[in-house]
């Protein structure tokens, strides 16, 4: 057979990257028979000049939105229904490269679609081996494995911090059928981030799907600084909290709400004084009933209610939180209850919640600085003497940075969920 390919590009502002693109497109062995550049720019550069780049693949342009700043914000604070009085619209500014790629795959003309982005570079046998997968694995879809390149020094720690030198498994670069995708398998819209996980986890429920163990794409456009690279982790943390995915991420800030609530509750009535309008009388024990009450009926809804929906991995992560818990409460209580604050008996532990607390960030920076860039395949060399210092703090400051973003999130999703995830194009 002789397939017919769309690929399917969304762009904003990077002109010189999509040239690129272009070019590595027509070096393909297995040619695609056009290429959608679905584009929300905020200038007509690449509309203007599209034209004039040297390509023996035909060339559709689309303007799905035009950017303007804070153009997304602006739109979703006037669909508020507090606005509605004073009617302040704005236009609809940028389509988010989700909301693009579903926008150009509507106007595709082939059978299939090929998704890359302008900034994931392809290898010129890409178009042909996923091809020939979809014939040897008898799958439906090949999803897309990329590698993350560096070339500057930040770049190249950023990278040992995140993503590594393996390969990820990304929505750019995967093939499917036109059909399929829009017989209810969009990507979710309204997110800047996170809907295409929950893309791949609705394709992985639905097809027959195979990922090559080798990557076919190479990203390089990493941030060259860190203030930019902080934003990105913010924001794309914020958008990631609407999207039901990073369920280990969620546990881990609800983990560490509990801590600070295990820290701060019982000292709660000390800190307002014994005499405050905010005392709480058995504030401790009121909090323990709550937490318990919470675990519990979660568990039971999980496990009965949501049963066909809920996460195999729920009994798992309930116990191991169970048991963080307890051990912090423990730490934290230790010499009140068990050496009854008698600093000669041999269970008096001075400055043990101290101890914990230091003990576990520098486990963390271990983690991050050495075994987290070790087990992604960084060389050893890179990371010593010290370069797995700045690693492993990098590392600890985009967790840091992200916590924030979903919390944030989390807030926002609440008056924005119910407009985010339908906006047209």
């Amino acid at each position: 057979m002789n397939p017919r390919f769309s690929i399917v590009v969304p762009t904003l502002d990077n002109f010189h990257d999509l040239k690129i693109l272009i070019s590595s497109i027509n070096s393909q062995t297995l040619l695609p028979k056009e290429i959608l550049v679905a584009d929300s720019s905020s200038s007509d550069e690449i509309q203007e000049n599209l034209q004039i780049i040297s390509s023996q693949v035909p060339l559709i342009y689309l303007r799905v939105g035009r950017a303007y700043k804070f153009d997304r914000f602006l739109q979703y604070a006037s669909s508020l229904s507090i606005f509605s009085k004073v009617q302040k619209k704005f236009p609809a500014g940028r389509a988010f490269p989700y909301e693009a790629t579903n926008a150009g795959v509507k106007n595709a003309s082939f059978e299939w679609i090929a998704f890359l982005d302008a900034t994931t570079i392809p290898v010129s046998s890409w178009l042909q081996d996923y091809w020939s997968f979809i014939s040897l694995h008898e799958c439906d879809v090949v999803l897309g494995n990329t590698r993350y390149f560096a070339n500057t020094k930040f770049q190249k720690l950023l990278r040992a911090s995140t993503y590594g030198r393996v390969g990820h498994e990304t929505a750019p670069g995967s093939i499917m059928k036109k059909a399929d995708f829009l017989n209810g398998h969009q990507i979710m819209e309204g997110v800047r981030s996170g809907g295409d996980v929950a893309w791949k986890q609705d394709i992985k429920q639905n097809f027959k799907w195979f990922l090559p163990s080798e990557p076919y794409l190479k990203y390089s456009n990493l941030s060259k600084h860190i203030f930019p690279a902080l934003k990105k982790f913010f924001v794309y943390q914020i958008y990631g909290s609407f999207v039901d995915i990073q369920h280990n991420v969620k546990d881990l800030y609800f983990g560490l709400a509990l801590i600070l609530s295990l820290i701060v509750v019982p000292k709660w009535n000390y800190i307002v004084g014994w005499d405050s309008y905010f005392f709480i009388p058995h504030i401790t024990k009121v909090y323990f009933i709550c937490v318990l009450v919470i675990i519990t009926s979660t568990f039971l809804i999980n496990r009965t209610i949501l049963r066909g929906l809920s996460d195999k991995s729920f009994l798992v992560n309930f116990f191991k939180l169970a048991i963080f818990i307890i051990i912090t409460f423990s730490i934290y209580n230790w010499n009140g209850v068990v050496a009854k604050w008698i600093e000669d008996t041999i269970w008096y532990i001075p400055h043990i919640t101290k101890i914990y607390l230091l003990s576990a960030v520098f486990a963390s920076f271990l983690y991050r600085g050495i075994y987290f860039p070790i087990k992604n395949k960084i060389e050893l060399n890179y990371l010593f003497p010290f370069n797995w210092v700045f690693i492993g703090v990098l590392g600890i400051v985009l967790d840091l940075v992200k916590a924030p973003g979903y919390v944030l999130g989390a807030i926002l999703a609440t008056f924005f969920r119910s407009r985010t995830y339908n906006r047209s194009i």
